[in-house]
């Protein structure tokens, strides 16, 4: 496509295409709208996060444009130039002080202001009247030496929460405000020289932009690394809960041994994995003997009693990978990875052990277990045969027990 006639006349005319006119930019004015977009976009971290150290970095970038603002004009009076530079002064101290409070209040600390309203009344008090009675260059060296304090102090916080934190964002705002400490003091230093020198500060002016906005990047990564860490934590509390509710679900409050909806969530994947490996399963079921007169004479509580020394017993007996159930009322179901004579021989133990806690605890002496133990079919789907068979001679062991005594 060819371009219009008088287009190219134009540019015929006049030789060429014309530069563009420039554009001047005052490095102050510059600033000024740097630190109120950073005010704002913290404003709006704020309304999302909530944090209280945003709200000391919302007020220091808002004093801190104040401040560049009153240097960024001429004053045609002197005595007015003086103040004006005086509460510049000012509110740039305040703006450093603002950021050590913020230090100090990270992450969940509260927002204090009685003491800093106290001490920013007194640096009122003092830069508002200084202009009237000393030079422009004490009031100027006397608000960077301040402010150089203020930012090194809390720079110092900031460096000092790195470690402990990991977070880059704090490794960031503490390194550019020591930095800035050092750009406010050699600022004191050069408007007490003998030489007032406009272009060297005019260069730390343009080194404080940059640090400045290395400081306001690190606060924003901050607010956004406190964020995901907080995820993160909500993360780890409810997948912490999700066990929790998961273990109540298969446990037996009273015992606190396994239920039976555990039992049925994991005794196929017991019979293939014992079937993979070719070992031994075997089934003990455990009653209590004389518990039903136990409750009916002694109460329920006294019953409970009893249950509870008997889970704790039977989960002492036995090894990490086997499994202590509790069928229902007072009969009880061990998954044993071991020989029926083996299990066998474990019956013998409980009986004993139980024997010796009874007497040591002040159990009714009436009290004793039965048990019957069966193997798993490694061909079976389930354990429903040997449950029945182990209770069929837990049945015999309990009639055993009644002949004993009664002979």
């Amino acid at each position: 496509m060819q371009p219009a006639p008088d287009l190219l006349g134009v540019i015929d005319a006049i030789g060429g295409i014309p530069a563009p006119a420039p554009i001047l930019i005052h490095p102050r004015v510059f600033a000024v709208y740097g630190a109120l977009v950073t005010a704002a976009t913290l404003t709006t971290l704020y309304l999302y996060r909530g944090r209280p150290f945003i709200v000391y970095w919302i007020g220091s970038w808002l004093l801190f444009a104040g401040s560049l603002a009153l240097l960024a004009r001429g004053y045609a009076d002197a005595r007015l130039g003086s103040v004006m530079v005086g509460l510049a002064q000012l509110l740039s101290v305040w703006s450093a002080g603002l950021l050590m409070l913020a230090a100090g209040s990270f992450p969940l600390g509260r927002l204090k202001w009685t003491i800093p309203v106290r001490v920013a009344a007194g640096t009122a008090v003092w830069f508002l009247a200084a202009p009237f009675v000393l030079s422009l260059m004490v009031v100027v060296a006397t608000g960077l030496v301040a402010t150089a304090i203020l930012l090194g102090w809390g720079g110092a916080r900031y460096l000092t929460l790195a470690p402990r934190t990991r977070y880059v964002g704090v490794a960031v705002i503490g390194t550019g405000l020591v930095l800035l400490c050092a750009t406010s003091a050699a600022g004191a230093a050069v408007s007490t020289g003998a030489l007032w020198d406009p272009g060297a500060l005019n260069q730390l002016l343009a080194i404080n932009v940059i640090v400045n906005m290395f400081v306001a990047l690190g606060m924003h990564v901050l607010v956004f690394e406190d964020m995901t860490d907080e995820l993160r934590r909500t993360n780890r509390d409810l997948a912490k809960a999700h066990q929790e509710v998961k273990r109540l679900a298969i446990t037996d409050t009273l015992t606190r041994c396994h239920n039976r909806r555990f039992f049925d969530e994991i005794q196929r994947r017991e019979v293939q994995r014992h079937r993979r490996y070719s070992a031994p399963l075997s089934v003990v079921f455990v009653d209590v003997n004389h518990f039903k007169q136990l409750n009916d004479t002694l109460g329920h509580d006294m019953g409970d009693k009893v249950l509870k020394a008997i889970g704790a017993l039977l989960r002492r007996h036995v090894r990490e990978s086997d499994y202590v159930i509790r069928w229902g009322g007072d009969e009880f179901l061990l998954l044993l990875t071991c020989s029926v004579a083996e299990a066998e021989r474990k019956a013998t133990e409980l009986k004993r052990a139980f024997e010796q806690e009874r007497d040591v605890t002040a159990l009714p002496a009436g009290i004793g277990l039965s048990i019957g133990v069966a193997a798993a079919d490694p061909e079976a789907d389930d354990l429903a045969d040997a449950i029945r068979l182990a209770d069929e001679r837990m049945y015999r062991d309990k009639q055993g027990e009644r002949s004993a005594a009664l002979e």
